[in-house]
C-alpha cells in the first residue's frame, strides 16, 4: 500500500518505509508510522508510506522468497514514487523513515546503492525524549572516507577496534565474520564469535562456520544523536573493514558475513556501502 500526502513545506521528500513480518513482533509500535509520517509531512512539501506485510508461512525457505518480494517491491515503489512528487530531480532532497527490521534495512541499502537521487537523508527515531526523529546519516560517497587526523581520537572514542577478540576460528570455515556492536546490546559480541564459529545461517538462508573474525564495538551506552557521530561511526566501520582486508590477503577467498547491533539507519547505511559485497546475519531471535 502507497499513500500519498502533499503539503506546502519545505522542499523535499519524506519516505516512510514500514516492512512488518505477520509471524513476529513489530520493531516498532503502531504508532511509529504515524509519527513518521506526522514528522515527514510537517517538515516536507511532498511525503509518502510504503507499508508491506509479509504473511506468517512456516517454511523457512517461502518466508525468505516473501521477505525478499516483499523488499523488492518496496524498492521498486521508492524509485517510481520519486518520479512522480513535485520538482523530483535527482537534487531534490530525500528524508527516509525506517520502520523495519535491521536485516530489511541493510538488504534496502544495498538495493538502493544506485539510486540516481543525490542528498538522500535517513532519518532515526530518537531515545533521548528530546525530539521523534533526527537526521543521522546523509547517504554520499564520504561514507567512504576514512575519519581525518583530527576526527580519528572522536572515531575511536565512539567505536574500538577489538585487536584480539576472544575468538576460536573454525579451521574448515569458508567465511570471515564482521562483528558490529553499535546498540547497547550486552553479550552480543560474545554471542556472535560463538555463532560464528559454530556455524549459522545468513538472511539468505546459506550456512557458514567462520574462521576468521574483525570485531568493532562501541561498549556501553548509545551513539549521540547527532549526524556528526552517526556518519563517522558509519566511516570507521567501513574503513576498518577496508584495512582489515587489506591487511590480511590470506582470508581473500573468504565470504564476508555481518553480525550487527545497530540503529536501522547504520544499517541501511552499511548495506549501501557494502551489502553487494557483504551478507548480514539475522538476530538470533529472528532466524
Amino acid at each position: 500500500m502507497v499513500v500519498n500526502v502533499l503539503q506546502r513545506r519545505r522542499k523535499g521528500v519524506g519516505i516512510v518505509v514500514e516492512l512488518e513480518q505477520e509471524d513476529r513482533p513489530s520493531p516498532w509500535n503502531k504508532q511509529w508510522a504515524f509519527a513518521a509520517m506526522d514528522h515527514a509531512r510537517r517538515n516536507y512539501d511532498s511525503c509518502f508510506m510504503v507499508r508491506r506485510r509479509i504473511p506468517e508461512v512456516l517454511d523457512e525457505e517461502e518466508l525468505r522468497s516473501r521477505r525478499k518480494d516483499a523488499l523488492e517491491l518496496a524498492n521498486e515503489l521508492i524509485a517510481v514514487r520519486l518520479t512522480e512528487v513535485p520538482a523530483g530531480e535527482p537534487t531534490t532532497p530525500v528524508a527516509l523513515y525506517l520502520g523495519t527490521v535491521l536485516t530489511d534495512a541493510f538488504e534496502l541499502g544495498g538495493m538502493l546503492k544506485f539510486n540516481v537521487h543525490q542528498g538522500m537523508t535517513v532519518m532515526q527515531r530518537s531515545e533521548s525524549g528530546k525530539n521523534n526523529f533526527f537526521p543521522a546519516i546523509q547517504i554520499s560517497g564520504r561514507l567512504k572516507e576514512e575519519p581525518s587526523e583530527k576526527e580519528a581520537t572522536r572515531a575511536e572514542a565512539l567505536v574500538r577496534v577489538v585487536n584480539e577478540p576472544k575468538f576460536t576460528p573454525a579451521a574448515d570455515g569458508d567465511a570471515v565474520a564482521i562483528v558490529v556492536h553499535l546498540a547497547n546490546n550486552p553479550g552480543m559480541v560474545e554471542r556472535s564469535l560463538e555463532d560464528a564459529r559454530k556455524g549459522c545461517a545468513d538472511i539468505r538462508g546459506r550456512v557458514a562456520r567462520c574462521r576468521a573474525a574483525l570485531v568493532l564495538d562501541s561498549g556501553p551506552g548509545n551513539i549521540p544523536e547527532n549526524r556528526n557521530d552517526f556518519e563517522l561511526v558509519v566511516r570507521r566501520v567501513y574503513t576498518s573493514w577496508r584495512k582489515w582486508v587489506e591487511n590480511n590477503p590470506q582470508y581473500a577467498g573468504l565470504q564476508p558475513r555481518l553480525f550487527l547491533a545497530a540503529p536501522a539507519s547504520i544499517g541501511f547505511a552499511l548495506g549501501w556501502l557494502f551489502g553487494h559485497t557483504v551478507s548480514i546475519v539475522p538476530h538470533p531471535e529472528r532466524r
